[in-house]
């Protein structure tokens, strides 16, 4: 399955989100979608991973080095995983490399 990149802008945020694989060149895909928003100087940018089934570490990578570059500019890249599995692939990711700790994850879009 093809990776589907939707972005939709909320009053508070700009929302990326991803449907299927990020691997590959669809993580190039995901990659161009994410420095196109973050080049617009949006103070929030949120990305749903909720229906993502696998993330290669180029994908992983590209979220940890924006969601850096943003805060040190004083913005917020937010992870949505509203998925309520707790045993999803995407939380079981962040869990394993610890990244739970480091980014701002949140289950709601309101929490966002």
């Amino acid at each position: 399955m093809a990776l589907e990149v939707k972005i939709r802008e909320k009053k508070e945020a700009t929302v990326i989100q991803l449907i299927g694989r990020v691997i590959g060149v669809d993580g190039e895909k995901f990659s161009k979608k994410l420095d196109t928003t973050y080049s617009k100087m949006k103070k929030k940018v949120v990305l749903d991973l909720s229906e993502v089934t696998f993330l290669d570490s180029h994908g992983l990578g590209t979220i940890v080095y924006y969601f850096h570059s943003m805060q040190k500019e004083n913005r917020q890249l937010v992870i949505l995983n509203a998925n309520p599995d707790p045993n999803t692939y995407i939380k079981r990711l962040f869990d394993l490399t610890n990244l739970n700790k480091i980014l701002t994850i949140v289950d709601s879009l309101e929490q966002a």
